[in-house]
C-alpha cells in the first residue's frame, strides 16, 4: 500500500479552521499562561480501516510560553471531528448525536464512574483525557495523544486472549457501576443516554444493513453446504430489525424487565489501544463512546462476539470469557457495596437468550467487518457504503469457513426459532 492508500480522503484533508489560532486556544487548556505556536504538523490520526463515523487527525505542536520565549515545548493531540467532505458518509452520519453523546460521556459520566471506583481503591481509567470539545458545528473533541504514554493501536490483527480479558474487565466495571447507580439513584445521567447505534436514525439509511441479509443469502445459496441455512434465515429475518429496535428502546420506554447497564455501544476491536512494558500487557484503553446507550448488557456482549473476538476465541473461549465478564461484574458490585440483588450467571445468560435476535442480526450483518478490520487491503468505507464491495467481502473464503462452524451452532441454540 502507498501512504495515500493507507488513509481515507477525509483523513488527508485538513479543514481550514484547524489553524494556529485554534491550537493556541487548545494550549490554554493545558498551560497556565499564553503561548505562541512556532510549528504545527497535521497527520492522519489512524489508518482508514480503524474508524468510519468520525475523522481523526494527530496534531504535533511546537510552542513557547510567554514567560520563556526561548524554550520551545512540544505536545501532541488527537482530534476527532465530524465528517465534513460532501458525500455518502456525511449524509449518513450527519443526523446522529455522536459528539453530544461522547462529550457527555467524557465530561460527566466516565469521571463519575471512575470517581466511584476510586472510592473503593480501584484507579481504573476508562478513556483518554479529554482536553477540549465543541458540541456544535463543526463538532470536535480533542484528546491527549495516548501514543505518548506507550499505547498503540491493535493493528491488522485480532486482540489475543489476555487483551480481550483486560478489555472485558473494564467493560464489566463500567456495566456494574452503571447498574448500581441506576438501582440506587433511579434515573440519572446514565439512564439519559437512550440513543445508540440502531435507534438514533433509520438503520436502513446504512446500505450494509439495508442489503446485508439479502446479499448474504445470495452468497450462501451458491454453496451446497451453506444454502440449507437460507430457509432458516428467511424464517426470522423480518423480525430481526424490529426486535433489535425494541431492545434499544426498552429502557427509555419504561419497560425495564431485565438487567440494564450503560453500554459502550461500539465494542469492537478497533476501539481499543494497548499498552505493553517489556513485552507484557499493562493496560487496554477503551475508545469511542459516541454511541453509548443505557440498555441490556446484551447490546455489548452480543456485539463483542461478532466484532471484538477472533474466530479462534469465538470457537474456543466464548463461555470462558462470558464467565470472566460475569464474575467481574458481580465482584465489582460487591466491592462497591451494592446492597441489592446481584444478577447471577444464569440471569445474565438469560438476558443474552432473551435478546438472541440482536445477536443473530449482528452475526448476519456485522460479522463481515471483523474480517475487513484486519484486511490490510480492505476498505471499510467501501464495504459499509457499496453493496458490490460488501458482497465481495461476504465471499471471503475464511469468512465462509467460519459460517460453516457458526450457522449450525446458531441453529442448534434456537436462534432461528420464532
Amino acid at each position: 500500500m502507498t501512504n495515500n492508500e493507507k488513509f481515507s480522503e477525509d483523513d488527508r484533508t485538513f479543514p481550514d479552521w484547524l489553524n494556529k489560532a485554534f491550537f493556541e486556544n487548545i494550549l490554554k487548556k493545558i498551560e497556565t499562561e499564553d503561548t505562541k505556536l512556532t510549528h504545527l504538523e497535521m497527520t492522519p490520526g489512524t489508518l482508514k480501516n480503524d474508524h468510519y463515523a468520525s475523522i481523526l487527525f494527530r496534531a504535533k505542536v511546537n510552542y513557547t510560553l510567554q514567560t520563556k520565549p526561548n524554550q520551545e515545548k512540544v505536545s501532541s493531540f488527537i482530534l476527532k471531528i465530524e465528517p465534513f467532505i460532501e458525500g455518502r458518509k456525511k449524509e449518513m452520519i450527519g443526523n446522529l448525536n455522536l459528539f453530544q453523546t461522547e462529550i457527555l460521556m467524557y465530561t460527566k459520566v466516565l469521571p463519575m464512574i471512575e470517581k466511584l471506583l476510586l472510592q473503593y481503591g480501584d484507579k481504573i481509567t476508562l478513556g483518554p483525557q479529554l482536553i477540549a470539545f465543541s458540541p456544535t458545528t463543526p463538532s470536535y473533541v480533542v484528546f491527549e495523544d495516548l501514543a505518548l504514554k506507550g499505547y498503540t493501536t491493535i493493528g491488522s490483527r485480532h486482540p489475543d486472549l489476555d487483551e480481550v480479558k483486560t478489555t472485558l474487565l473494564k467493560l464489566a466495571k463500567l456495566h456494574a457501576v452503571s447498574y448500581k447507580l441506576c438501582k440506587e439513584e433511579g434515573d440519572n445521567l446514565v439512564t439519559s443516554l437512550d440513543k445508540g447505534s440502531m435507534n438514533s436514525t433509520d438503520p436502513n439509511t446504512f446500505p450494509f444493513i439495508k442489503n446485508g441479509i439479502k446479499l448474504l443469502k445470495e452468497v450462501l445459496s451458491v454453496h451446497d453446504d451453506l444454502k440449507q441455512f437460507v430457509p432458516h434465515i428467511e424464517r426470522v429475518e423480518y423480525l430481526l430489525l424490529a426486535k433489535t429496535l425494541d431492545m434499544f428502546n426498552e429502557a427509555s420506554s419504561g419497560k425495564r424487565n431485565g438487567i440494564f447497564v450503560l453500554n459502550h455501544g461500539d465494542f469492537h476491536l478497533k476501539n481499543i489501544m494497548i499498552q505493553k512494558s517489556d513485552g507484557r500487557l499493562t493496560d487496554v484503553m477503551l475508545l469511542d463512546y459516541q454511541i453509548s446507550i443505557f440498555g441490556s448488557p446484551a447490546i455489548d456482549l452480543h456485539y463483542a462476539f461478532a466484532m471484538m473476538f477472533s474466530p479462534e476465541i469465538r470457537r474456543n473461549h466464548y463461555d470462558e470469557l462470558l464467565y470472566f465478564y460475569i464474575t467481574n461484574f458481580q465482584d465489582t458490585l460487591r466491592k462497591t457495596e451494592y446492597k441489592g440483588h446481584i444478577p447471577g450467571n444464569f440471569e445474565i445468560r438469560q438476558e443474552l437468550t432473551k435478546h438472541r435476535f440482536w445477536g443473530l442480526f449482528i452475526f448476519l450483518c456485522f460479522l463481515i467487518f471483523n474480517y475487513t478490520f484486519i484486511d490490510e487491503d480492505g476498505n471499510l468505507a467501501e464495504v459499509i457504503e457499496n453493496p458490490e464491495a460488501q458482497k465481495k467481502e461476504l465471499e471471503n473464503p475464511k469468512f465462509l469457513d467460519e459460517l460453516r462452524e457458526l450457522l449450525p451452532k446458531f441453529l442448534h441454540n434456537g436462534y432461528f426459532e420464532i
